[in-house]
């Protein structure tokens, strides 16, 4: 009777070690199965917008915010953002990022990259986060598309996720109003003038000579009678004079 005893109680805690075993194999199968999937579900990221003011002035600061209503175990990232250079000029040393990690700008014409990355041990970002803010100068007048082109997303354990698709939104820009420039006024060209033509001289009329003595309207010929009678008197007077003389002397002689 002893020994059949003992070899019930043998066989009953041999049942009982082998479901032990038996549960914890479930057990840790159960364990490492769900090992996997907490791993693979990772970090997680919201919905990621692009946000800037409607219209701009030729001229004006641009603020552009790309925001993400909600992450988990965001750990690194970089974003492509696209636009016209023609329209917008990016402002280095504009961008900022979430504190306590480490970023870079790289600028190309058109578009930008922005990264950012967590520290070390950091843990990766949570919930809603702001991802990067930067700004652009307007430069003239159009529709200026800002786009973010492309971006990817990874947690800590190095699982990746890429943006679903391009978001994109528009700044209208106003050009700056153009100042005609002062229009030269012509200078008049002087009118020659026209210097007066000699009156013709009246038919019939006798040309008057360029003599002194056409001055006096006397006629030449008469003048030259005169002047010819008055030499004639002159000597005449002379002869008398002489005579004069010689009678006087005769008379005293006598």
């Amino acid at each position: 009777m002893p020994a059949a005893r003992t070899a019930a109680s043998r066989r009953r805690l041999g049942g009982r070690l082998a479901a032990l075993a038996a549960a914890t194999a479930a057990l840790l199968g159960a364990t490492l199965a769900l090992a996997p999937a907490a791993v693979a579900a990772g970090g997680s990221i919201g919905t990621v917008t692009v946000t800037a003011p409607s219209t701009a002035d030729e001229g004006d600061t641009v603020t552009v915010t790309i925001p993400v209503d909600a992450s988990t175990d965001l750990f690194a990232y970089d974003l492509v953002v696209t636009f016209d250079p023609a329209l917008l000029d990016f402002d280095d040393a504009s961008a900022t990022f979430p504190s306590g990690g480490y970023d870079t700008v790289t600028e190309s014409t058109g578009s930008v990259l922005l990264a950012h990355t967590r520290l070390g041990s950091s843990p990766g970002l949570v919930g809603a986060q702001t991802l990067a803010t930067f700004t652009f100068t307007a430069l003239g007048g159009g529709s200026a598309a800002i786009q973010l082109a492309s971006a990817t997303f990874v947690d800590s354990t190095g699982g990746t996720i890429p943006l679903a698709a391009p978001v994109t939104t528009t700044v209208a820009v106003t050009a700056a109003p153009v100042t005609p420039s002062p229009t030269a006024s012509a200078t008049p060209t002087p009118t020659a003038t026209t210097s007066p033509s000699a009156t013709p001289a009246p038919a019939g009329a006798t040309p008057v000579a360029s003599d002194p003595l056409a001055s006096t309207g006397s006629n030449p010929t008469g003048v030259l009678v005169a002047g010819a009678l008055a030499a004639g008197l002159l000597a005449l007077g002379v002869v008398l004079v002489i005579r004069r003389r010689s009678a006087t002397a005769n008379e005293v002689v006598r």
